[in-house]
């Protein structure tokens, strides 16, 4: 059984603050039935809350099985996506799916930062929210 897959980022003035937009749209593409963007009208002052509400924005406009949510500074390597799409297959009695972080220094020196859930099973977990965490943006389920 094959599951659709969302992707959603947000995105705000990227070349402005220099962000990788670009490569990681590409990226995206690459493994996601579609793509959302979230996050034109950044307000100038900083509020935590305030990016909660824009990953539920994306979280909401998404309209496949799995939807992953994705910082424009984040990647998927070429070599995972299979493995990506496997995992999720496998695992859809779970409401979500953490992936491991890298934080890459050099070439060939980098460290796991954490793991980090991403990948949030909207099939069948309807109640699955942003609003968690100190930030306010980690997942939660059924409050």
């Amino acid at each position: 059984m094959t599951n659709s897959l969302s992707i959603f980022t947000t995105m705000t003035n990227p070349e402005e603050r220099m962000d990788p937009w670009e490569e990681a749209l590409n990226c995206y593409n690459d493994l996601a039935d579609e793509v959302i963007i979230v996050g034109k009208d950044w307000p100038d002052e900083f509020v935590f809350e305030h990016i909660g509400k824009t990953f539920q924005e994306g979280f909401d406009k998404c309209n496949n099985d799995w939807a992953i949510r994705m910082d424009l500074d984040y990647f998927f390597h070429e070599k995972d996506l299979s493995k990506i799409r496997k995992i999720l297959t496998e695992n859809t009695e779970s409401p979500a799916v953490s992936f491991p972080q890298y934080q890459f220094f050099t070439a060939d020196r980098y460290q796991i930062k954490t793991k980090i859930c991403v990948a949030l099973n909207k099939k069948y977990f309807k109640n699955i929210k942003l609003n968690g965490g100190g930030d306010l943006c980690l997942p939660t389920l059924n409050g």
